[in-house]
């Protein structure tokens, strides 16, 4: 269901793709989260998922994505470069959260 949107940030992700492990960072650079491999599974997942839409757009490897969150409780994320983008709630409760924790952490001033 549409609901407003109570949270959004941009957030670039970087993975080597293999062990699981993420840093995510604002576009600027500065750190959000160093998640090992067992906190950063489900993230480096996405940033695959991420990767590979961006290669067949041939769209740039490195920019940011957009995390949502919504009134309703929901959470989502859209990548601006290509148009790809997926309701988190629909991974379960506890992947959306992993999501919902790096949103809540852009939201903090360091």
């Amino acid at each position: 269901p549409v609901s407003p949107v109570v949270a959004e940030a941009p957030v670039v992700l970087i993975s080597d793709g293999v062990s699981g492990a993420v840093t995510v960072t604002h576009p600027d650079g500065a750190p959000i989260a160093d998640l090992s491999a067992e906190e950063g599974g489900f993230i480096a997942g996405i940033h695959r998922v991420i990767v590979r839409e961006r290669t067949k757009h041939r769209a740039a490897l490195d920019g940011p994505i957009t995390l949502y969150a919504y009134e309703n409780g929901r959470m989502a994320i859209t990548d601006p470069s290509t148009g790809w983008s997926a309701d988190l709630m629909g991974f379960g409760a506890d992947n959306a959260s992993a999501f919902a924790r790096l949103l809540a952490k852009t939201q903090t001033p360091n």
